[in-house]
């Protein structure tokens, strides 16, 4: 046999051997490409905040069986830069409408421009035959609705995109859907990321405040308590982000702008407690987060839908949010039972009722 036909003969072989292992697999399932529908989530994907952490766990760990993208609706800045971000939004909206079948548009709204935002976000996806999920995140939505016929003219709009509405507790369903009509819930998801860690160690009296620098996150109400702490000559010592700087007058404040992921993680696994002094929240992200680090939370009273194991302190009463400091450092409260409070939250529990969600859109306006 010539060395030619010697080499058309094993290659044959190989070939065909190849040919035989791939329909194996096939008929296996393992080269077989399975269709999968998408979800496209939409809103601040770059602007810090709990909507973007939000974003951010549900696209880093998508549900099963589905095509997860993002799309950023907002920019922090000048007019211009925020026109610039909505229309590449609209364009972004476009070219995966035009491209992909079976699109759920999941909308992440705040209240205000960014609830008039998304409304004309959802309005634009739905003429392009994209299935509509408005969830709404916003702590005062219940107040900014409740102004003239506001509520009246939105909900019809959401009703001619045929939009599925969802908010974040049952608490705000029963808020919602006098206003809105028909809300579904799903529960804020938390980052795996955010655990209790053996390597960094707990540091007594080392209490935690996170969040932007914003008269409704309550920074100049959290540095009045540790006035008062100081004067009483408490060592207790307050970290914060959001402000650059300490006031002047505080020795017990350490001030560190704004942090990574991975610092602000350590911090809470780090700090004793955290503390939420806000004057209105959805369902505050860092709060669960706190949680799932083991770390235990004191918040404001008027904050709705919090998980039991988190204490409560009277608004702005100064005395209550001393005491309940003070009580809460001493808690013999372990961290597992603080990390084991919010199951609920695991990021695979709550794409379960998204799944659930998005299946019932597209299987209702096939």
């Amino acid at each position: 046999m010539s060395l030619e036909s010697s080499f058309i003969l094993h290659f044959s072989v190989v070939f065909f051997d190849i040919r035989a292992n791939y329909c194996k697999e096939v008929m296996s399932g393992q080269h077989f490409t399975r269709y999968m529908p998408t979800v496209v989530h939409v809103g601040p994907i770059s602007s810090p905040g709990g909507i973007q952490s939000v974003i951010k766990t549900l696209t880093d760990h998508p549900p099963e069986g589905w095509d997860v993208r993002q799309i950023e609706s907002h920019s922090d800045g000048s007019l211009y830069s925020k026109l610039k971000a909505y229309n590449s939004a609209k364009t972004e909206l476009r070219e995966l409408l035009e491209s992909t079948e079976d699109v759920v548009v999941h909308l992440h709204s705040a209240s205000d421009y960014s609830f008039h935002r998304k409304l004309r976000l959802a309005e634009f996806a739905f003429s392009l035959g994209g299935k509509i999920v408005f969830h709404i995140h916003s702590g005062n939505i219940i107040q900014w609705l409740g102004k003239g016929n506001r509520a009246k003219k939105l909900r019809a709009r959401l009703e001619k995109c045929n939009t599925t509405i969802i908010c974040l507790s049952p608490r705000w369903q029963e808020l919602l859907t006098p206003l809105l009509g028909k809300c579904k819930v799903s529960l804020n998801p938390i980052d795996p990321i955010h655990c209790i860690s053996d390597s960094v160690k707990r540091v007594p009296n080392q209490i935690l405040l996170l969040g932007r620098n914003d008269s409704v996150k309550g920074h100049e109400f959290a540095f009045d308590i540790m006035r008062k702490l100081q004067q009483d000559g408490s060592d207790i010592v307050l970290h914060c982000t959001g402000v650059e700087q300490s006031p002047e007058d505080l020795q017990n404040v350490v001030a560190h702008g704004w942090l990574e992921q991975e610092k602000k993680v350590e911090l809470l696994q780090q700090s004793s407690l955290l503390i939420l002094p806000s004057k209105w929240e959805g369902q505050p992200m860092v709060a669960l987060e706190a949680l799932a680090c083991g770390t235990p939370v004191l918040a404001s009273d008027s904050i709705h839908s919090l998980p039991s194991a988190i204490e409560n302190a009277k608004g702005e009463c100064l005395n209550s949010w001393i005491d309940g400091v003070e009580k809460m450092l001493s808690s013999k409260t372990t961290q597992s039972d603080i990390h084991d409070s919010i199951t609920k939250h695991n990021v695979t529990h709550v794409h379960s009722s998204l799944k659930e969600i998005y299946s019932d859109l597209l299987s209702s306006q096939s």
